[in-house]
Protein backbone atom coordinates (compact mmCIF):
# COMPACT_ATOMS: atom_id res chain seq x y z
CA UNK A 1 0.00 0.00 0.00
CA UNK A 2 1.36 3.37 -0.97
CA UNK A 3 1.80 5.84 1.69
CA UNK A 4 -0.99 9.09 1.21
CA UNK A 5 0.29 11.91 -1.04
CA UNK A 6 1.29 15.10 1.37
CA UNK A 7 -0.42 17.91 0.18
CA UNK A 8 1.92 21.00 -1.07
CA UNK A 9 2.25 23.87 0.73
CA UNK A 10 4.48 26.93 0.42
CA UNK A 11 4.99 29.24 3.56
CA UNK A 12 6.55 33.13 2.28
CA UNK A 13 8.07 35.79 4.77
CA UNK A 14 10.44 38.77 3.99
CA UNK A 15 13.33 36.30 5.89
CA UNK A 16 14.33 34.13 8.46
CA UNK A 17 16.76 36.52 10.29
CA UNK A 18 15.11 37.57 14.07
CA UNK A 19 11.29 38.25 14.97
CA UNK A 20 8.34 36.96 16.55
CA UNK A 21 7.00 35.87 12.98
CA UNK A 22 9.94 34.35 11.64
CA UNK A 23 10.21 32.21 14.88
CA UNK A 24 6.81 30.96 14.19
CA UNK A 25 7.28 30.02 10.93
CA UNK A 26 10.73 28.34 12.02
CA UNK A 27 8.10 26.22 14.51
CA UNK A 28 5.94 25.55 11.35
CA UNK A 29 8.88 24.64 9.12
CA UNK A 30 9.68 21.83 12.22
CA UNK A 31 6.72 20.79 13.50
CA UNK A 32 4.23 20.41 10.09
CA UNK A 33 6.74 18.68 7.83
CA UNK A 34 4.79 15.23 8.70
CA UNK A 35 1.51 16.54 7.19
CA UNK A 36 3.17 18.69 4.27
CA UNK A 37 5.01 18.45 1.56
CA UNK A 38 6.55 22.20 2.84
CA UNK A 39 8.50 24.92 0.47
CA UNK A 40 9.95 27.62 1.78
CA UNK A 41 9.63 31.18 -0.02
CA UNK A 42 12.08 34.06 1.17
CA UNK A 43 12.76 37.66 -0.42
CA UNK A 44 16.27 37.26 0.59
CA UNK A 45 17.60 33.93 1.43
CA UNK A 46 18.78 34.96 5.07
CA UNK A 47 18.02 32.49 7.59
CA UNK A 48 18.89 32.38 11.43
CA UNK A 49 16.56 30.29 12.65
CA UNK A 50 16.94 26.62 12.64
CA UNK A 51 14.58 24.85 10.26
CA UNK A 52 14.89 21.24 8.60
CA UNK A 53 17.49 20.81 6.12
CA UNK A 54 15.26 18.94 3.55
CA UNK A 55 12.87 21.79 2.79
CA UNK A 56 13.31 23.26 -0.68
CA UNK A 57 14.07 27.33 -0.22
CA UNK A 58 12.70 29.67 -2.92
CA UNK A 59 14.99 33.22 -3.10
CA UNK A 60 13.33 35.73 -4.70
CA UNK A 61 16.58 37.38 -4.87
CA UNK A 62 15.29 40.52 -3.63
CA UNK A 63 19.19 42.96 -2.05
CA UNK A 64 19.31 44.98 0.32
CA UNK A 65 20.94 47.69 -2.15
CA UNK A 66 17.05 48.52 -3.64
CA UNK A 67 15.58 51.67 -2.53
CA UNK A 68 11.47 51.05 -0.95
CA UNK A 69 9.89 52.86 -4.28
CA UNK A 70 12.10 50.51 -6.43
CA UNK A 71 10.69 47.24 -4.42
CA UNK A 72 6.92 48.93 -3.89
CA UNK A 73 7.05 48.44 -7.80
CA UNK A 74 8.53 44.98 -8.33
CA UNK A 75 5.37 43.42 -6.45
CA UNK A 76 3.69 42.21 -9.56
CA UNK A 77 7.30 40.51 -10.63
CA UNK A 78 7.91 38.76 -7.32
CA UNK A 79 3.78 37.67 -7.76
CA UNK A 80 4.71 36.07 -10.97
CA UNK A 81 7.81 34.68 -9.61
CA UNK A 82 5.88 33.19 -6.77
CA UNK A 83 3.26 32.08 -9.21
CA UNK A 84 5.45 30.42 -11.25
CA UNK A 85 7.30 28.36 -8.92
CA UNK A 86 4.14 27.18 -7.23
CA UNK A 87 2.58 26.42 -10.79
CA UNK A 88 6.10 24.13 -11.34
CA UNK A 89 5.60 22.57 -8.10
CA UNK A 90 1.92 22.12 -8.01
CA UNK A 91 1.41 23.52 -4.84
CA UNK A 92 -2.09 23.50 -3.61
CA UNK A 93 -1.66 26.32 -0.58
CA UNK A 94 0.53 29.74 -0.04
CA UNK A 95 0.95 30.87 2.91
CA UNK A 96 1.91 34.49 3.47
CA UNK A 97 3.36 36.00 6.82
CA UNK A 98 3.77 40.11 6.68
CA UNK A 99 2.40 42.70 4.36
CA UNK A 100 4.73 42.67 1.17
CA UNK A 101 4.22 38.56 0.66
CA UNK A 102 0.58 38.96 1.56
CA UNK A 103 0.41 41.62 -1.10
CA UNK A 104 1.89 39.27 -3.23
CA UNK A 105 -0.19 36.76 -2.72
CA UNK A 106 -3.25 38.41 -3.45
CA UNK A 107 -1.75 39.33 -6.96
CA UNK A 108 -0.61 36.09 -7.24
CA UNK A 109 -4.59 35.10 -7.14
CA UNK A 110 -5.59 38.48 -8.73
CA UNK A 111 -3.22 38.60 -11.86
CA UNK A 112 -2.49 35.02 -12.91
CA UNK A 113 -5.52 33.24 -11.47
CA UNK A 114 -3.52 31.30 -8.47
CA UNK A 115 -6.14 28.53 -8.15
CA UNK A 116 -4.62 27.16 -5.41
CA UNK A 117 -5.72 28.26 -1.15
CA UNK A 118 -4.27 31.61 -0.12
CA UNK A 119 -4.18 32.44 3.92
CA UNK A 120 -2.62 35.83 4.96
CA UNK A 121 -1.00 35.91 8.32
CA UNK A 122 -1.20 39.07 9.98
CA UNK A 123 1.31 39.15 13.09
CA UNK A 124 0.96 42.84 14.10
CA UNK A 125 -1.65 45.56 15.28
CA UNK A 126 -2.45 47.21 11.76
CA UNK A 127 -4.09 50.46 12.90
CA UNK A 128 -1.70 51.37 15.35
CA UNK A 129 1.69 50.55 13.06
CA UNK A 130 0.28 52.71 10.54
CA UNK A 131 -1.17 55.81 12.78
CA UNK A 132 2.54 56.82 13.06
CA UNK A 133 2.93 57.62 9.40
CA UNK A 134 2.27 60.17 6.77
CA UNK A 135 -1.29 60.81 5.84
CA UNK A 136 -0.49 59.48 2.35
CA UNK A 137 1.39 55.86 3.73
CA UNK A 138 -1.51 55.16 6.35
CA UNK A 139 -3.88 55.69 3.21
CA UNK A 140 -1.72 53.82 0.56
CA UNK A 141 -1.04 50.78 3.18
CA UNK A 142 -4.87 50.79 4.67
CA UNK A 143 -6.06 50.21 0.88
CA UNK A 144 -3.68 47.82 0.20
CA UNK A 145 -4.20 45.91 3.21
CA UNK A 146 -7.68 45.99 2.75
CA UNK A 147 -7.42 44.84 -0.77
CA UNK A 148 -4.93 41.86 0.11
CA UNK A 149 -7.48 40.49 2.85
CA UNK A 150 -10.24 40.35 0.73
CA UNK A 151 -8.53 38.59 -1.67
CA UNK A 152 -7.58 35.42 1.06
CA UNK A 153 -9.57 32.10 1.58
CA UNK A 154 -8.38 32.25 5.24
CA UNK A 155 -6.83 35.39 7.45
CA UNK A 156 -5.09 34.16 10.57
CA UNK A 157 -4.09 36.51 13.15
CA UNK A 158 -2.26 36.00 16.64
CA UNK A 159 -4.50 37.85 18.51
CA UNK A 160 -8.27 38.97 19.18
CA UNK A 161 -7.45 42.53 19.45
CA UNK A 162 -5.88 42.06 15.87
CA UNK A 163 -9.09 40.25 14.20
CA UNK A 164 -11.24 43.39 15.66
CA UNK A 165 -8.57 46.00 14.28
CA UNK A 166 -8.41 44.12 10.07
CA UNK A 167 -12.69 43.80 10.69
CA UNK A 168 -13.64 47.28 11.92
CA UNK A 169 -10.60 49.67 10.57
CA UNK A 170 -9.47 47.45 7.59
CA UNK A 171 -13.58 46.33 6.43
CA UNK A 172 -11.95 42.80 5.71
CA UNK A 173 -15.14 40.97 6.01
CA UNK A 174 -13.54 37.40 5.52
CA UNK A 175 -12.86 34.17 7.85
CA UNK A 176 -10.48 35.34 9.90
CA UNK A 177 -8.73 32.65 12.86
CA UNK A 178 -7.40 33.75 15.51
CA UNK A 179 -4.37 30.89 16.30
CA UNK A 180 -2.09 32.51 19.10
CA UNK A 181 1.73 32.21 18.50
CA UNK A 182 3.17 28.54 20.03
CA UNK A 183 5.82 27.95 22.78
CA UNK A 184 8.54 25.47 22.96
CA UNK A 185 8.60 25.29 26.78
CA UNK A 186 10.59 22.26 27.30
CA UNK A 187 13.19 23.42 24.16
CA UNK A 188 13.39 26.44 25.72
CA UNK A 189 14.04 25.66 29.47
CA UNK A 190 16.69 23.05 28.03
CA UNK A 191 18.62 25.86 25.61
CA UNK A 192 18.49 28.62 29.43
CA UNK A 193 20.83 25.72 30.43
CA UNK A 194 23.46 26.75 28.11
CA UNK A 195 26.34 28.68 28.82
CA UNK A 196 26.28 32.22 29.16
CA UNK A 197 29.16 34.80 28.63
CA UNK A 198 27.33 37.50 30.58
CA UNK A 199 28.42 37.42 34.11
CA UNK A 200 25.44 38.38 36.66
CA UNK A 201 26.35 40.25 39.89
CA UNK A 202 25.04 38.99 43.29
CA UNK A 203 23.41 41.85 44.88
CA UNK A 204 22.29 43.43 41.31
CA UNK A 205 19.04 43.27 39.98
CA UNK A 206 19.16 42.86 36.20
CA UNK A 207 16.62 43.73 33.60
CA UNK A 208 16.11 42.25 30.21
CA UNK A 209 14.66 43.18 27.05
CA UNK A 210 14.71 40.79 23.88
CA UNK A 211 14.44 41.62 20.43
CA UNK A 212 14.60 43.66 17.33
CA UNK A 213 16.31 47.18 17.72
CA UNK A 214 13.39 48.90 15.33
CA UNK A 215 11.22 51.88 16.25
CA UNK A 216 8.15 50.11 17.52
CA UNK A 217 9.85 48.36 20.34
CA UNK A 218 10.59 51.61 22.11
CA UNK A 219 14.02 50.95 23.63
CA UNK A 220 14.12 54.85 24.37
CA UNK A 221 11.31 54.59 26.68
CA UNK A 222 13.24 52.04 28.23
CA UNK A 223 16.09 53.82 28.65
CA UNK A 224 14.50 56.74 29.49
CA UNK A 225 12.86 54.55 32.73
CA UNK A 226 15.93 52.67 33.13
CA UNK A 227 17.35 56.46 34.02
CA UNK A 228 15.82 57.15 36.56
CA UNK A 229 16.09 54.11 38.41
CA UNK A 230 20.53 54.42 37.55
CA UNK A 231 21.22 54.74 40.92
CA UNK A 232 19.99 52.07 42.55
CA UNK A 233 21.90 48.15 42.27
CA UNK A 234 20.42 47.92 38.80
CA UNK A 235 22.00 46.80 35.51
CA UNK A 236 19.78 46.47 32.03
CA UNK A 237 20.79 43.60 29.10
CA UNK A 238 19.74 44.43 25.34
CA UNK A 239 19.74 41.70 23.73
CA UNK A 240 18.93 42.06 19.60
CA UNK A 241 20.34 44.17 16.94
CA UNK A 242 19.24 45.97 14.44
CA UNK A 243 18.98 49.35 12.58
CA UNK A 244 18.71 51.42 15.59
CA UNK A 245 21.20 49.89 17.54
CA UNK A 246 24.03 53.10 17.13
CA UNK A 247 21.21 55.37 18.10
CA UNK A 248 20.82 53.25 21.21
CA UNK A 249 24.64 52.99 22.14
CA UNK A 250 25.24 56.65 21.95
CA UNK A 251 21.83 57.65 24.08
CA UNK A 252 23.24 55.12 26.96
CA UNK A 253 26.57 57.40 26.90
CA UNK A 254 24.60 60.07 27.11
CA UNK A 255 23.11 59.21 29.68
CA UNK A 256 26.23 57.99 31.23
CA UNK A 257 25.16 54.66 31.80
CA UNK A 258 27.54 52.72 30.01
CA UNK A 259 28.74 50.57 33.06
CA UNK A 260 24.57 49.68 34.19
CA UNK A 261 23.42 49.02 30.00
CA UNK A 262 24.87 45.76 28.14
CA UNK A 263 24.21 44.89 24.56
CA UNK A 264 24.57 41.30 23.92
CA UNK A 265 24.01 41.41 19.83
CA UNK A 266 21.75 39.31 18.26
CA UNK A 267 21.62 35.35 19.93
CA UNK A 268 19.17 33.14 18.88
CA UNK A 269 19.81 31.87 21.88
CA UNK A 270 18.16 34.92 23.96
CA UNK A 271 16.98 32.16 26.78
CA UNK A 272 20.14 31.47 28.83
CA UNK A 273 20.13 35.68 29.23
CA UNK A 274 16.73 35.30 30.27
CA UNK A 275 17.17 32.30 32.53
CA UNK A 276 19.66 34.60 34.75
CA UNK A 277 17.86 37.60 34.66
CA UNK A 278 15.13 38.88 37.68
CA UNK A 279 12.46 40.58 35.61
CA UNK A 280 12.11 40.75 32.01
CA UNK A 281 10.59 44.29 30.32
CA UNK A 282 8.80 44.94 26.95
CA UNK A 283 8.21 48.73 25.90
CA UNK A 284 6.66 48.23 22.54
CA UNK A 285 4.03 50.94 21.33
CA UNK A 286 3.04 48.16 19.12
CA UNK A 287 2.87 43.75 18.92
CA UNK A 288 0.83 41.10 17.28
CA UNK A 289 1.43 38.55 20.23
CA UNK A 290 4.70 39.16 21.57
CA UNK A 291 6.75 35.58 21.90
CA UNK A 292 9.48 37.25 24.36
CA UNK A 293 6.87 37.69 27.39
CA UNK A 294 6.02 33.66 26.93
CA UNK A 295 9.54 33.07 26.49
CA UNK A 296 10.01 34.26 30.05
CA UNK A 297 7.00 32.94 31.67
CA UNK A 298 8.50 29.64 30.10
CA UNK A 299 11.29 30.57 32.15
CA UNK A 300 9.66 31.24 34.78
CA UNK A 301 10.44 35.43 35.36
CA UNK A 302 8.14 38.17 36.27
CA UNK A 303 7.34 40.57 33.22
CA UNK A 304 6.36 44.22 32.86
CA UNK A 305 5.07 45.27 29.39
CA UNK A 306 3.61 47.86 27.90
CA UNK A 307 -0.08 47.56 27.36
CA UNK A 308 0.03 48.32 24.20
CA UNK A 309 -2.43 46.89 20.73
CA UNK A 310 -2.17 43.45 20.71
CA UNK A 311 -1.08 40.50 22.94
CA UNK A 312 0.58 41.96 26.33
CA UNK A 313 -3.56 42.12 27.47
CA UNK A 314 -4.45 39.09 26.13
CA UNK A 315 -1.55 37.38 27.56
CA UNK A 316 -1.04 38.94 31.11
CA UNK A 317 -4.46 39.99 32.26
CA UNK A 318 -6.74 37.24 29.93
CA UNK A 319 -9.69 38.04 32.64
CA UNK A 320 -10.43 42.15 31.87
CA UNK A 321 -11.73 44.06 29.35
CA UNK A 322 -9.17 43.31 26.18
CA UNK A 323 -10.39 46.78 24.47
CA UNK A 324 -9.18 48.51 27.38
CA UNK A 325 -5.66 49.91 28.36
CA UNK A 326 -4.00 51.25 31.26
CA UNK A 327 -3.35 55.09 31.24
CA UNK A 328 -2.69 56.96 34.69
CA UNK A 329 -1.53 54.22 36.70
CA UNK A 330 0.60 50.76 36.49
CA UNK A 331 -1.38 47.17 36.66
CA UNK A 332 -0.97 44.42 38.47
CA UNK A 333 -2.54 42.05 35.84
CA UNK A 334 -2.72 38.46 36.89
CA UNK A 335 0.34 37.24 35.52
CA UNK A 336 2.77 40.36 34.86
CA UNK A 337 2.56 44.36 35.03
CA UNK A 338 1.17 45.99 32.22
CA UNK A 339 1.86 50.21 32.54
CA UNK A 340 0.76 52.65 30.04
CA UNK A 341 2.77 53.13 26.47
CA UNK A 342 4.89 55.58 26.57
CA UNK A 343 4.91 56.82 30.04
CA UNK A 344 8.32 56.57 31.15
CA UNK A 345 7.74 57.65 34.94
CA UNK A 346 5.17 55.18 35.56
CA UNK A 347 7.63 52.53 33.95
CA UNK A 348 9.95 53.43 36.28
CA UNK A 349 7.61 52.86 39.07
CA UNK A 350 7.11 49.60 37.81
CA UNK A 351 10.58 48.50 37.92
CA UNK A 352 10.94 50.02 40.95
CA UNK A 353 8.11 47.90 42.20
CA UNK A 354 9.29 44.68 41.14
CA UNK A 355 12.89 45.10 42.23
CA UNK A 356 11.09 46.19 45.99
CA UNK A 357 8.74 43.15 46.53
CA UNK A 358 9.80 40.11 46.81
CA UNK A 359 6.28 38.45 47.13
CA UNK A 360 5.23 40.10 43.89
CA UNK A 361 7.94 38.77 42.02
CA UNK A 362 7.63 35.20 43.51
CA UNK A 363 3.98 35.55 43.05
CA UNK A 364 4.23 35.88 39.26
CA UNK A 365 7.58 33.29 39.31
CA UNK A 366 5.12 30.64 40.73
CA UNK A 367 2.53 30.83 38.02
CA UNK A 368 4.32 31.83 34.92
CA UNK A 369 4.76 28.30 33.71
CA UNK A 370 1.35 26.93 33.99
CA UNK A 371 0.55 30.16 31.98
CA UNK A 372 3.06 29.52 29.73
CA UNK A 373 2.19 25.59 28.71
CA UNK A 374 -0.78 27.01 27.95
CA UNK A 375 0.09 27.89 24.27
CA UNK A 376 2.24 24.91 24.50
CA UNK A 377 3.54 24.20 20.76
CA UNK A 378 2.52 20.69 20.34
CA UNK A 379 -1.36 22.58 20.73
CA UNK A 380 -1.06 25.40 18.97
CA UNK A 381 0.15 23.43 15.83
CA UNK A 382 -2.79 21.42 15.45
CA UNK A 383 -4.90 24.73 14.84
CA UNK A 384 -2.16 25.39 12.12
CA UNK A 385 -2.67 21.75 10.82
CA UNK A 386 -6.79 22.17 10.63
CA UNK A 387 -6.06 25.89 9.45
CA UNK A 388 -3.96 24.43 6.55
CA UNK A 389 -5.60 21.50 5.39
CA UNK A 390 -8.98 23.63 4.74
CA UNK A 391 -10.18 22.69 7.81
Amino acid sequence: MQPAVKPKLIIFINTLSMGGAERVVSHLLTHLKQDFDLHLALYSRQIEYDIPADIPVFDMGQTNLEKPLEVFLKIPLFAYRLYRYCRKHHIQTSVAFLNRPCYINALMRVLFSYRGQVIMCERTHQSTILASNSRLFRFVSTKLVSFAYKRADLVLVNSFASKFDLQHHFQVRKQIQVIYNPVDVDMIRQLSDMNCPFVFEKGIFHFIAVGGFRREKNLPILLDAFFLIRQRPVKLILVGSGVLEASLKQKVQDLGMGEQVHFTGFDNNPYKYIRKSDCLVLSSYVEGFPNVLLEALALEKPVISSDCKSGPRELLAPQSDLHASVESRYELAEFGILTPVNDVTILAEAMRRIMDDQDLREAYASKAISRARQFAIRDIMQYFRLAFSGL
